[in-house]
């Protein structure tokens, strides 16, 4: 029974770090298939497509920042509208509110430092130029979000930098909509993955340690 108890205290942690790795591979591939069909859509259709990101959702307190949609540009209406249902990211993993600084010593920002260069649409700034707020299934959303142009290329308005970037990493918010990360190491995550996307191109690219 010790040896069991034993072999089981060092079992159960390796299994929740799988879990979470498998959920931010999950979470990634999810977000940036979403990204990419704001670009398909943005130019099959000529218009601008919003990837967007749940900020605040009455209601629903695990929503923000773990859900998104697109939304389609309406010249007639002069609106946006959602073209596809809310995409949530899996149990524990959740966007970060900013471009965090410990994405810095991974190995693929110390072998490309513009990996890391670019604007968050989650930045401060652009929170209060470009968030938008819709009613949807009986709640107030307000998003986030980065845009397709009709050429392909993407961007944050007001933006400047290369790539849009979001980082995704196991944690869940706070009620002061600060932050708690659920696997790190000396304060910082062990495992994240990064989401780029190309404002030239609108190609995206996905990073992990």
């Amino acid at each position: 029974m010790g040896v069991m108890t034993v072999l089981a205290g060092l079992t159960m942690p390796a299994v929740k770090g799988l879990a979470s790795s498998n959920g931010l591979d999950t979470g990634a591939r999810r977000f940036a298939d979403l990204l990419q069909l704001a670009r398909s859509e943005a130019i099959s259709q000529h218009t601008i497509v919003r990837f967007a990101l749940a900020t605040q959702w009455t209601g629903q307190d695990d929503a923000p920042l773990r859900k998104a949609s697109l939304w389609s540009w309406d010249p007639e209406t002069q609106q946006y509208f959602q073209t596809t249902s809310w995409e949530t990211l899996p149990v524990g993993i959740i966007v970060e509110s900013s471009i965090p600084g410990y994405v810095a010593n991974a190995s693929y920002a110390t072998n490309d430092a513009s990996s890391i260069k670019g604007d968050c649409p989650l930045n401060p700034a652009f929170v209060q130029q470009n968030g938008f707020t819709s009613a949807t299934t009986g709640s107030t959303v307000t998003m986030q979000f980065v845009q397709f142009l009709p050429t392909g290329g993407a961007q944050i308005p007001g933006g400047s930098l290369r790539n849009v970037i979001f980082v995704m990493t196991p944690g869940y918010q706070n009620a002061d909509g600060s932050l708690t990360h659920t696997t790190q190491f000396n304060g910082q995550p062990t495992n994240w993955a990064q989401l780029n996307v190309d404002t030239l191109t609108g190609r995206v690219r996905v990073y992990q340690p």
